[in-house]
């Protein structure tokens, strides 16, 4: 029987979905070479079709709103409403299904209502979070967000579901270098672990935590990219 080589056979399409502006060479430095070489991932991005300035005047976040953070093409920082983003994400969503995404998976950690979907569809929020609550049995958890607006609505989140949270903030777009302040901050809490809660946090960023706390730490991106080889490799 002949040898039938990954390249020949046809791949799984597999469409990422970023908040922010696509490609997120940042993420996927580190997760492409996780996957499985039958898979083939395409990225789409909520806001690839305005500039920094309309993003902040379209999207920007008012009193009140629920905060999202993500990156620009250019690896600026952007600051948005939740509720601005659904409609852009649902647009990614459908435009990836109609060209030909076998799945697609959302590049946020964020909080989200349902979207349409007619293929399967991954959000990391309530998976990641039902495993936090699972990894703590009970015991408090540290979390660090790129935004300290965030803090509240994060603590809130997660103590609805049950879980006892100690923040902390650094932005893995403009903060990097402040990771291991912040897994400090977090550490005072003596949680369990450690959970970074956005896909801009690096596996580098991880292991400046992990560091400077001696706390297991969990990191969204590369946890999903396991999930996707689980799924479909």
């Amino acid at each position: 029987m002949a040898d039938i080589s990954v390249n020949a056979m046809k791949k799984t399409i597999i469409a990422a979905i970023t908040i922010g502006q696509a490609p997120r060479t940042d993420i996927t430095a580190d997760i492409r070479p996780m996957l499985s070489p039958s898979i083939e991932l395409r990225e789409y991005g909520a806001l690839d079709l305005y500039s920094k300035s309309e993003c902040e005047k379209q999207f920007g976040p008012k009193p009140g709103d629920a905060v999202l953070v993500s990156r620009m093409r250019d690896g600026s920082q952007v600051k948005m409403a939740e509720s601005a983003v659904i409609p852009l994400v649902q647009d990614c969503i459908c435009r990836a299904e109609k060209e030909g995404a076998k799945a697609t998976v959302l590049l946020c950690t964020g909080h989200f209502p349902s979207f349409r979907h007619e293929r399967f569809l991954l959000i990391p929020q309530p998976v990641i979070h039902s495993m936090v609550k699972a990894l703590a049995q009970g015991s408090t958890v540290g979390v660090i967000v790129p935004d300290q607006d965030q803090q509240m609505q994060v603590e809130q989140l997660f103590s609805s579901n049950g879980v006892s949270v100690v923040t902390a903030a650094a932005s893995p777009y403009l903060e990097s270098d402040k990771m291991k302040e912040a897994a400090t901050a977090a550490a005072k809490g003596k949680p369990a672990f450690i959970y970074l809660d956005c896909m801009g946090y690096s596996a580098n960023m991880k292991q400046a935590v992990h560091q400077a706390s001696g706390l297991p730490v969990v990191l969204p991106r590369t946890m999903i990219a396991r999930m996707i080889n689980e799924l479909f490799a």
